[in-house]
């Protein structure tokens, strides 16, 4: 990986090696074509110096004819060298360009399979602005690296190593006053180019900040115009906008420095190769021809090194997007496959937590000692198959954390979590999450169909299913609210709909799979208590041979549980039934009577007015 941070674009090779026949093929067209450029002026001093021989000389009929033959065959190889030269050379720009889109392809597929596979931590700590610039702006950065680079530079190289070749068996005399001002160009590029690149990554940044500052602004459209903070909201986005325009100027200005000066460079060339080269036809040196060839040789060379700029230019800013793309793709995901990871369904649904502690990055720390404190901490509890149990206590207490480790969305230490009697690392990934439906409280619904999003996993499923599962999540009555019933098309995030029914949507979603194990994270938090109960008791058929594991903040969800299970501060501080937790009278027991309390509250204020 260090290699690859050196070198990014090494980066590369396995993606051109996947085409390297085709890429092979257009850069054995670039060579083609090239080497039928330097032969239209080939032939053309030959033809040049024909007609200037038999201008001046006496010749015999026979030789006439010979030269006017000679000639006349100089012009038509220069005719069909000209046309077979602009097919080939469209030969090569449609296999180089056209592979170079499969290609990028490929590695946009990569980053967006490494981004899925990456775990809920690490999203805490990127922008979203950022990762869409990366998928998106970058790659078209990069596609330049493998389509219109990769052909200047080709063919540029080329022209170069022919027309040095060509013009050294005429005069390698002139050959080395054309070439004397390129170690100054190359010296300059080079720093012109560092500075492109360090300029470049610069914008693609302010970009990616850019987005981030649309995506958060959308996302929280609501609570800006609550907040009546429009105005500010669009101060910032002016800030972040012209951060990102000050960038580009900055790389445009890099850039535009670039280009004359290598036109101005090519110019001085040429201007060398007339200077010097005239007297040596005067002189005799050379003939007409000779020189016209040349000429025409190096204004050849001259014509793409205005190119080198654009190479060179796109080579920086494509290489610091490499770099932005690879800081993605070098993260090791934390949850992968053991060796030997069992891929069947787990068929006994049962699940046994034996001392899970977790910690994470960025809690505060504990004590002076610099240990960080645990959201789990030494948990232990068994639940037995098809059984549902609840699992309460106060916020921050770790309930969360623990549905995550049941469905494996986060690393748990070896010995710590078992499911169907077998240690959670004996089972694959995608067997875990087979035999796991979890429900989080922050539910996403995509821009889809409702009917769309409740079947996202099973894509398979009959109306019927559809419809049984959104009866089961008491959602056939809102329905007739809808305009197309099951077909809306719901808004991004599901935002025309209520909390109450993207929860409700969710459910559905992990009803209709029907998994071994239901993780249900407060699920019924936004449905009121006579919904909560009705999902519930729809729920008891399903549940009869399912285990499920209910968090809940209000009690009355879980109430009719097997069992409960309290955490207080990342520990299981008390379990048992509804009725023995009560009369244990501790923190169950105390939050049991403060709900019981706001909801009398709550129906006396709302019965005032009617009195």
């Amino acid at each position: 990986m260090a290699s690859l941070e050196r070198q990014p674009l090494r980066r590369l090779l396995p993606y051109l090696g996947h085409y390297r026949g085709r890429y092979a093929l257009g850069a054995l067209c670039v060579l083609l074509a090239v080497g039928l450029r330097f032969a239209v002026p080939f032939f053309f001093g030959a033809a040049i110096d024909g007609l200037r021989s038999w201008q001046q000389s006496e010749l015999a009929a026979a030789d006439q004819a010979a030269l006017e033959s000679s000639v006349l065959l100089s012009v038509l190889a220069m005719l069909a060298a000209a046309t077979l030269g602009a097919l080939v050379r469209t030969s090569s720009r449609i296999l180089i360009l056209g592979n170079s889109r499969k290609a990028i392809c490929d590695l946009r597929r990569d980053l967006f399979a490494q981004i899925l596979l990456l775990p809920p931590s690490w999203y805490g700590r990127q922008a979203t602005g950022q990762l869409m610039s990366r998928v998106v702006n970058d790659m078209q950065f990069v596609q330049s690296l493998l389509g219109p680079v990769f052909l200047y530079l080709t063919e540029t190289t080329v022209l170069y190593l022919i027309g040095m070749a060509f013009i050294a068996s005429v005069s390698p005399e002139l050959l080395l006053y054309g070439l004397a001002p390129f170690p100054l160009f190359l010296w300059l590029a080079r720093k012109q180019a560092q500075q492109i690149q360090v300029r470049s990554r610069q914008s693609q940044r302010r970009l990616g900040e850019l987005g981030g500052k649309v995506d958060e602004s959308l996302s929280g459209q609501k609570v800006i115009r609550s907040l009546a903070i429009e105005s500010q909201d669009m101060r910032r986005f002016e800030d972040k906008a012209e951060e990102y325009r000050e960038s580009l100027l900055s790389v445009a200005k890099s850039r535009a420095l670039l280009q004359p000066l290598t036109v101005f460079l090519a110019g001085l060339s040429t201007f060398l190769v007339l200077v010097f080269g005239g007297p040596m036809v005067t002189r005799g040196e050379m003939s007409i021809g000779q020189f016209l060839q040349v000429s025409a040789y190096f204004f050849l060379i001259a014509a793409p090194t205005g190119t080198i700029g654009f190479v060179l230019s796109s080579l920086q800013r494509g290489t610091a997007a490499l770099q932005r793309i690879g800081e993605v793709l070098d993260v090791k995901p934390s949850l992968q496959d053991r060796t030997g990871a069992d891929k069947g369904d787990i068929v006994e649904p049962s699940i046994s937590v034996r001392g899970l502690s977790i910690e994470l990055e960025g809690l505060p720390e504990e004590g002076k000692d610099g240990t960080r404190r645990r959201i789990l901490d030494q948990v232990h509890l068994e639940i037995p198959a098809r059984s549902t149990v609840g699992i309460v206590g106060p916020t921050g207490a770790g309930k969360t954390m623990l549905l995550r480790c049941f469905a494996r969305l986060l690393e748990v230490p070896d010995g710590q979590l078992f499911l169907g009697g077998k240690e959670i690392h004996q089972w694959s990934l995608a067997s875990v999450r087979r035999a796991t439906g979890f429900v989080p409280q922050e539910t996403f619904l995509f821009s889809d169909s409702l009917a769309g999003n409740i079947a996202l996993g099973d894509k398979t499923a009959s109306r019927e299913r559809i419809e049984a599962a959104a009866r089961i999540a008491q959602l056939s009555a809102d329905l007739s609210q809808l305009q197309d019933g099951l077909d809306t098309m719901l808004g991004e995030r599901g935002v025309n709909l209520s909390g109450g029914q993207r929860q409700r949507s969710a459910l559905a979603r992990v009803v209709l799979l029907a998994p071994p194990i239901l993780l249900l994270d407060d699920t019924l938090s936004a449905v009121d208590s006579a919904t909560s109960e009705a999902i519930l008791q729809g729920l008891q058929p399903l549940l009869r041979e399912r285990t499920a594991v209910i968090v809940a903040h209000r009690l009355s969800t879980v109430r009719h549980a097997d069992r409960i299970f309290v955490l207080d501060e990342g520990r299981v501080r008390e379990q048992g039934s509804h009725e023995e937790l009560l009369a244990q009278d501790d923190l169950y027991a105390s939050l049991w009577r403060k709900q019981a309390e706001e909801e009398e509250e709550q129906e006396q204020h709302e019965e005032g007015p009617a009195s």
